[in-house]
């Protein structure tokens, strides 16, 4: 279990503003601890201390917690900085991610920007969770993307520490503002990542871009949960130059299976039976690939086309580890859900998944009113 430890911090002028130098990078980690997960934020924060920021990396965080106000950090070795005292924030509003987002670039400016958003997440239900914002939800997708659009930062690397993230949706709703995007399809834990070994590896190395930071995101999780044992662990790399390219695949699958859905129905319900799946998102490679070896479904168009989406999801997932325990999770997932259906796709999800720019570029959700017979 964490400790609880109080966050020393020097009441002393803000850093100096970095100077843009080539190969330099600035992380900024949305730091949502006004929740149940407070102890282990300003467990992540120590650890982000033992490194600190150096000559080409800044790291700077908006920590909020449930015992006080809201400050924007400074991480040094050892210590931090308050830049500024924000007071009672609600990170559950796309506009506090905005100003978070626009203050920091505006305080350092570098080559490489990587936004890291850290509590609980809940794949397309959203992520960020404020229990005392008064606002009594979380960060949507809709809002995610607002927020993102607002603050026209484009990331080298977007890192979700939260819960199964890693879902195609997730990734399109990011789409124009990151080059990688780093999450999980299962459960992450509140441990979330050895921070000090990450910082340490993008101190020595601040020449790495956005594809070889996101990679050392990758090992260093790995590396770190494969030392302590822990089970139902995964952690995947989404290229986002390959997302059209996905986006245009699945939509040709879901149109195939729509044109044969009154013959092969039963077929892809078994092929969905058999799919891994986290919080109601299906494996897509796995999904596809019990789509082609069913014996229940000969359309062949709908095969070519489960081929191509397998196709498109190997080039996306650069990277992808998973503990033994887990099986049949290849990286990425898709909203499909097999139980409490008439909630799961219900009027209310329903609506919440047609306001995704996946379903305007997919319309998977089609797919699913046709397989549900709705």
């Amino acid at each position: 279990m964490a400790v609880l430890i109080m966050v020393p911090v020097m009441l002393a002028a803000a850093p100096a503003r970095a100077d843009t130098v080539a190969d330099s990078w600035t992380v900024m980690v949305y730091m949502d601890g006004d929740n149940n997960v407070e102890s282990y934020a300003l467990r992540d924060l120590e650890e982000l201390k033992l490194t600190g920021s150096s000559d080409n990396v800044n790291y700077v965080v908006l920590l909020d917690t449930l015992e006080g106000p809201a400050d924007l950090l400074y991480v040094n070795e050892g210590t931090t900085t308050i830049i500024e005292a924000w007071g009672e924030v609600a990170m559950d509003d796309p506009a506090t991610l905005t100003e978070f987002i626009d203050t920091v670039e505006g305080l350092y400016p570098a080559t490489n920007y990587c936004l890291d958003i850290w509590d609980h997440g809940g794949g397309i239900a959203g992520i960020c969770w404020d229990d005392t914002s008064g606002m009594s939800q979380c960060l949507t997708m809709p809002e995610l993307r607002t927020a993102l659009v607002d603050a026209d930062c484009v990331f080298d690397s977007i890192v979700l520490n939260a819960c199964v993230m890693a879902q195609a949706e997730v990734a399109h709703q990011v789409n124009g503002y990151a080059d990688y995007v780093v999450f999980s399809q299962q459960n992450m834990y509140a441990l979330g990542w050895p921070y000090d070994l990450v910082a340490e590896n993008l101190n020595a190395e601040p020449t790495m871009d956005g594809r070889a930071f996101s990679l050392m995101m990758v090992e260093e999780y790995t590396s770190y949960y494969q030392a302590i044992g822990y089970k139902g662990v995964t952690i995947s790399v989404f290229d986002m130059a390959c997302l059209g390219v996905l986006a245009d695949a699945v939509k040709d699958f879901a149109n195939s299976q729509i044109a044969v859905m009154g013959t092969y129905q039963k077929g892809f319900k078994f092929a969905r039976m058999d799919t891994a799946s986290a919080s109601n998102a299906a494996d897509i490679i796995g999904y596809a690939e019990n789509v082609i070896a069913s014996e229940r479904i000969s359309d062949q168009n709908v095969k070519n086309a489960a081929q191509a989406v397998i196709y498109a999801v190997d080039a996306a997932i650069i990277a992808e580890w998973h503990s033994a325990d887990v099986e049949g999770m290849n990286g990425l997932g898709i909203w499909f859900p097999t139980k409490s259906v008439t909630y799961y796709w219900g009027a209310t999800y329903e609506a919440r998944y047609r306001a995704l720019t996946w379903d305007a570029a997919t319309g998977w959700a089609d797919f699913l009113d046709a397989y549900y017979a709705k």
